[in-house]
């Protein structure tokens, strides 16, 4: 029998196949002003819904790779499409239908004053514990990417993360941009990942990626999505992953940039995590939640506004 874990690596590894059927399915739809079919990516299923809502029954559930028909525009954050005989409403974040540009995930529908914290981890110096026990303290939802290379140093660390119901996303395997590399290169880096992070807790990642040193393009993030994995972005970094990071400085990068449906990047193991990130984040929090927001998960971001 072969594991999730092991699955999800061989398809990994497929993805730059299954990208080039992609790209052609892609393609052929662009051709035309309106395409009428998009690519299932950045998912195992896509669930078909009977109603434009992430709380509404689903009908039907579409597999990575399929082609479907796309039966309207965009309503609220989802498509009507119709596949194998049904039809209903899917979430448009994981439709391609542009071969030149891969859905992804950069920021969340507004209109509900929500905030994701995500947490890049990976640079290498001792992790700010101390961050963690703040999140808990403040009850704040984030969403941990994590490196394979750190995964497979910092098990009990990890597994405190999955303890606390943190979703662990990937960050790639070892500390290079992905842009630089072939198609071959960045399916094993994410495959390799997926494998370390599976070791250490028990179970494959959460299928989201965000890119190391925010190196990404459109042909890294179609070979991410192609392997049923979302590409998440930011456009709200704390600039807190080098030595010459503060506490104000990074709770000034973040709360003069803030919007309703802005993904916060933060660091755990950067020179001076403890003391920048680690002493801004509990102000930040406070403030922000008297400002109106909640937090919430990547994985709850990448839904539209309920």
């Amino acid at each position: 029998m072969v594991r999730t874990g092991a699955k999800r690596g061989l398809r990994v590894l497929s993805a730059v196949a299954v990208l080039s059927a992609y790209l052609w399915v892609a393609a052929a739809s662009s051709a035309s002003a309106a395409p009428s079919t998009a690519t299932v990516v950045g998912t195992d299923e896509l669930a078909l819904r009977a109603c434009p809502r992430a709380d509404c029954e689903v009908v039907a559930r579409v597999p990575l790779g399929a082609a479907v028909e796309i039966l309207d525009q965009p309503t609220n954050a989802f498509r009507r499409i119709a596949y194998d005989g049904a039809s209903g409403f899917a979430n448009a974040l994981y439709l391609a239908t542009d071969a030149d540009h891969v859905p992804y995930l950069v920021k969340g529908d507004p209109g509900c004053q929500r905030v994701a914290l995500i947490f890049n981890i990976g640079i290498g110096f001792e992790p700010a514990s101390g961050i963690l026990d703040t999140l808990a303290a403040e009850r704040a939802p984030a969403t941990m990417f994590v490196m394979g290379w750190w995964a497979a140093e910092h098990p009990e660390i990890l597994e405190r993360m999955v303890e606390m119901g943190y979703p662990i996303g990937s960050h790639g395997n070892v500390p290079q941009e992905l842009t630089d590399l072939s198609d071959g290169d960045v399916a094993a880096d994410i495959a390799e990942a997926a494998k370390a992070i599976e070791h250490a807790t028990g179970k494959p990642p959460a299928p989201l990626f965000t890119p190391y040193a925010a190196a990404s393009d459109d042909r890294v993030r179609a070979i991410v999505a192609a392997s049923g994995v979302l590409p998440v972005a930011w456009e709200v970094p704390a600039a807190d992953y080098g030595a010459e990071a503060t506490a104000d400085s990074v709770y000034d990068r973040v709360m003069d940039d803030i919007y309703d449906g802005a993904i916060v990047e933060l660091h755990l193991d950067g020179p001076a995590s403890a003391e920048s990130t680690g002493r801004a984040l509990p102000r930040m929090i406070h403030d922000l939640r008297d400002q109106g927001y909640q937090f919430v998960t990547i994985p709850e971001m990448a839904e539209p506004c309920p």
